[in-house]
Order: structure tokens, then sequence, then C-alpha cells
């Protein structure tokens, strides 16, 4: 049996100890909110924060159980809002749809569904709190994918930037990262709100409160969905801030807050492998010495315009004074410096890349083939997809704000 599934069937055990605690700090049978012409009954709050103790594992005490309320009720409000929108389009979410997303839900935590149903039930907390939950996730995305998937557009030269990158460090390792991104939103205090979230989390993972569930109920990123689970990535995939902390860490660990523009992430490395990949150069050098290295550079960089092919560079060399070019021949990105190796991963095919200094003078290196060898190499397709999410993602987050700012939320 998993450590995730002893937390759970334990926590669904001691929740009927627990349940009148919880309760205590919901009403009774009563309105909690309404949003627009919809109301978030006391009952259903008081099944997901029941819900929330049960799965996560939170801690018992009143401070704890004042902060799932707040995010319970946050939680069914955006619900709420995202249904209402759904109206709007005529979707129809089939229950079929609900039961296949809620089992691989569970399933993904290692859990089997029909116990863990049974054993929400005798601790009197209703499986239709997760269902609705999976319910409203499933009608955002086809909102969020139908608006905006087509008026997204991610170009070439993005992709190019991003495999250039990724190619360029083919032989460094890959981590399969999970994440739970609190957003920094007034309601919750901005910025120190968010930070206070994040060491929550922190503090709820290092009791044993298994990471999935909590990216389940507390993350507002699209992975939630999958329990925060982001798949395999390579470095350089994710935003600057988060490749920094997961390069120093250990697989099996949760990250200290991460502050981004917009909230504050924690991610968990759940484990790395290092590839048997690697990125073959065919590299020809530009350089001009015994001249002072800024006018050297200078110069090279005004070349860039006219030097644009290996094909043709030695006569297009030829031509200028004081330049010279040489074959540099085959490199595997593993021979070469870390320093060459990012001055490549930002220059294209055919291009020159930055200058660099020497001694007496500066060169430059034209890439006149990059191909990456090995395993785990993403495709164009990979990247294109994975820049989708990054902008559907950003997408979601700014309509689900702009829908709060139009609606009419009462909290009783």
């Amino acid at each position: 049996m998993t450590k995730t599934f002893k937390n759970l069937l334990l926590g669904a055990a001691l929740l009927t100890g627990f349940a009148a605690t919880a309760q205590a700090q919901v009403p009774g049978h009563g309105i909690a909110a309404v949003v627009n012409s919809d109301i978030v009954s006391t009952y259903d709050l008081r099944q997901r924060v029941m819900f929330m103790l049960a799965t996560t594992g939170a801690q018992r005490d009143e401070e704890s159980l004042q902060r799932l309320q707040q995010q319970a009720l946050r939680n069914l409000v955006d619900e709420h809002l995202q249904m209402q929108e759904s109206a709007k389009y005529e979707q129809t979410i089939s229950d079929e749809e609900v039961n296949q997303s809620v089992a691989r839900l569970i399933g993904r935590n290692g859990l089997d569904p029909n116990e863990v149903v049974s054993r929400l039930a005798s601790a009197g907390v209703s499986i239709e709190t997760l269902r609705d939950q999976v319910r409203s996730e499933i009608a955002w995305q086809r909102i969020v994918n139908g608006l905006y998937g087509s008026r997204i557009r991610i170009s070439d030269d993005q992709i190019n930037e991003t495999l250039n990158r990724l190619t360029a460090n083919a032989d460094k390792p890959s981590f399969r990262v999970a994440e739970i991104f609190i957003e920094a939103t007034p309601e919750i205090g901005g910025m120190d709100g968010a930070m206070e979230g994040a060491n929550a989390m922190i503090e709820q993972v290092e009791g044993g409160a298994p990471f999935p569930l909590l990216a389940q109920q507390f993350s507002s990123a699209p992975s939630a969905v999958k329990g925060g689970d982001v798949g395999w990535v390579h470095e350089g995939e994710l935003r600057p801030e988060i490749d920094a902390v997961i390069t120093e860490m250990e697989p099996g660990g949760v990250s200290q807050p991460i502050t981004v523009p917009g909230g504050v992430y924690v991610v968990a490395l759940i484990e790395t492998k290092v590839s048997k990949a690697d990125t073959l150069y065919r590299l020809k050098q530009v350089n001009i010495s015994d001249v002072e290295t800024e006018a050297a550079k200078t110069r090279l960089i005004a070349l860039k315009d006219s030097l644009t092919s290996c094909d043709t560079l030695k006569d297009d060399v030829d031509a200028v004074e004081g330049v010279k070019q040489a074959d540099m021949g085959e490199l595997k990105a593993s021979e070469l410096t870390p320093e060459l190796v990012d001055i490549l991963a930002s220059t294209d095919v055919g291009n020159l890349s930055d200058p660099i200094a020497r001694p007496n003078g500066a060169a430059s290196i034209m890439v006149c083939d990059r191909q990456a060898t090995g395993e785990d190499i993403p495709t164009r397709d990979d990247v294109e997809n994975r820049l989708m999410e990054q902008q559907l993602a950003q997408a979601s987050r700014r309509a689900l704000r702009d829908i709060r700012r139009k609606s009419t939320v009462v909290v009783r």
C-alpha cells in the first residue's frame, strides 16, 4: 500500500472524529455565498472542507481549518463561475467523462477508486464534491481551448529558440516535475498571501500530505487537474526561476517557495534521469585578429547580415579585408565548454554567434548544422505543444480574473 493510499484511508477513517470540528467552522445548512444567480450552500462548503481534510491530510487546528474553508469557498465560487460560462456555450459534460477523469486522478495517486469512494462515504463525505470539481475543470478547459486556442500563434522563431536551447543541452539531465501555483490574487492578500499559502503547502507535504492531492485542491495552474504533474522536462523548458531550483534539487524533494510575477510556485522533483542524448554540431569560425577587442566585436556584429551561409562562407570572408575563417569540423556538445554551449544555444543554423573576446581580437561561430542524437529529444510538435500549454495557462488565469471582476459574488 502506497504512502498516499495510507494517508487517504487514514484521513477518511479519522475524518468522522474531526467532522464535528469542521462543521463547527461552517454554519449549518444555509447559504455560504451567492454567485450571480447561483447559491453555494453551506452543505456544499462543509462537504468540500471535509473532503480536503480527508484527502490532503491537513492539520485539524483552528488556523488550518480556517484556511481550508477559505480555499474551499474560493474553489466553489470559481467552479460556479466556470459552469455559468459553460452554460452560455451550451456545453454538455457527460457523467462518463467526469467518471473517467475522476478515476484517472485517483488512479494517478496509486489509489483504488472503489475503495476510496467507500471509505469517504463511511465518513460522510460524498464523492460528488470531487465530481463537481472535475466537471467544472473539464468545462473550463474546453472554454479556454475554444476561445483562445485558435488565437494563440506559436511562431517558428519561438520554436527554434526553444529547440536550440533544448538540443544544446541534450546531454544534461531531464526532470519529472510536479507543481503547485498559488496565484497572488487580491482575495488572498496578494503576494504576501500567496507566499503564506505556499509555505502552508510545504508544511503539509512535510507532514505527510500527498503533493498531487494538494495540487488538485489548491493549485491555480492548469496542471492541477493532473495532480500538478508537469511530466518530463529538460533544463530550459520551464520558467528560469523554476529551472534554477530544480537543477539543484534531489529526487523526492520539495522546493521552498519560488516567487514569479503573479504568484508563488512550490515544485516537487519526482525523479531525474540522465539522457543518453547529445548534440552534434558542424561549426565554422570567423575571426578578426590584431585589432582592439571591442573594435573587432563591432565589425563581427556588422558582418552578421552578410555572412549567412556556411556554403559560401569562405568566398564571402575572402572578400572582406582583415577577416579570416576556419572550419572547426564536427563537435559534440559534451565536448564543448558550458560557455560555448550557451552561445550556440542562442544561435540559429546559418547564423553567426555573438562575438567572443580573444586576447588580440574577437571571433564568432557560425552554426552550419545542429543535430540532436540519442533518446528523449523533443520534436517540433512537442515544443509547440508545450509553448501552447503555457500560453493557454496564462489566458486561462486572465479569463477567470476577468469573469470574477464582472460577476456579483456575495459571501454570507
